[in-house]
């Protein structure tokens, strides 16, 4: 990010009301961030902005809320299967492991620069070693493609998790439309968006968070759109599964099946085993205190009315 003629080397990013701070000055490094990323962007000094989702909100910060990392500009050899650390995913593209210290490793493989993410046992300090001497001059965004792999694990550590949903703001109260790839989420978004009262939170990731005793919608900056992305958080009131196969109109569903329909698509660390028995547990209580429905509309058609009533 370039602001007037100065150039940015730290930046605080404000997300589902955790804050994660970038710091790249001694990697001699600008930041670039994507464009839907502004609108996340908060003053590095005076991050505590970040809590203030709209003006009915009480402070929904608690502890591990914040994470600093420092950015590191060095040569980086990265072999999958490194020694002495405990592999725990892997993927053609990125990595995750354990060192001997309780620290989380993320790794990137395939995508350039290769680079690596440390992060300390509490989720509080951290660096990212890679080799940016190529972006020197034209800036570069450090934690590309591998920002939302942190966040599902950062999220997780509360039994939080992003879901693969699209989510709106309708006068403060959150509709989240999840469904698998090509089930119509963003262009329901953009829908809504089209003829409706609605702010966009995210077309196609949403945070859900379980805080003071209450499900919330937070909106997410990995979109290409930004006016299809939102920082806002506001309570969840329902939550529809898009199925074109289903007979058209909106069923209310049972709580097993909305648990085993966001399991089936939602962003979950499955390799984390250490904390899925907490992420089941907070969706089986989203099951119980959020009604879950099926939507099915022809595609021309406006949902609208379905998705009020429902």
């Amino acid at each position: 990010m370039i602001v007037g003629e100065k150039e940015i080397n730290q930046i605080f990013l404000g997300i589902a009301g955790l804050g994660l701070k970038l710091d790249a000055k001694g990697a001699n490094l600008k930041i670039i961030t994507p464009n839907c990323y502004e609108k996340f962007l908060k003053p590095v000094a005076n991050p505590q902005a970040f809590l203030l989702f709209n003006q009915n909100d009480n402070n929904l910060s608690g502890e591990g809320d914040q994470l600093a990392l420092k950015v590191k500009n060095e040569n980086l050899s990265i072999q999958p299967k490194s020694e002495g650390l405990d592999l725990i995913f892997q993927t053609d593209n990125w990595t995750a492991k354990f060192d001997g210290h309780g620290n989380f490793i993320l790794d990137t493989l395939q995508i350039p620069p290769k680079r690596r993410m440390i992060i300390n046992g509490d989720f509080s300090h951290g660096e990212v070693i890679g080799d940016f001497s190529e972006w020197e001059n034209s800036g570069f965004y450090p934690l590309l493609n591998m920002d939302m792999k942190l966040f599902v694990n950062w999220l997780a550590r509360s039994g939080d998790v992003i879901l693969h949903a699209s989510g709106v703001n309708v006068d403060g109260h959150g509709y989240v439309f999840a469904g698998k790839a090509g089930a119509g989420k963003s262009t329901l978004a953009s829908l809504l968006l089209r003829n409706h009262a609605v702010t966009v939170l995210g077309e196609d990731q949403v945070i859900l968070r379980y805080l003071n005793g209450r499900f919330w919608i937070f909106g997410t900056p990995w979109h290409e759109d930004p006016v299809m992305c939102s920082p806002q958080g506001v309570p969840l009131e329902k939550l529809f599964f898009l199925d074109r196969d289903d007979k058209q109109g909106v069923s209310l569903i049972k709580p097993i099946e909305s648990v085993t329909r966001i399991l089936q698509t939602a962003f979950v660390p499955f390799y984390r085993q250490d904390l899925m028995p907490g992420i089941l547990d907070r969706l089986e209580k989203l099951s119980k205190q959020v009604p879950g429905f099926v939507l099915s509309y022809q595609i021309g058609s406006d949902p609208w009315p379905l998705i009020i009533r429902a």
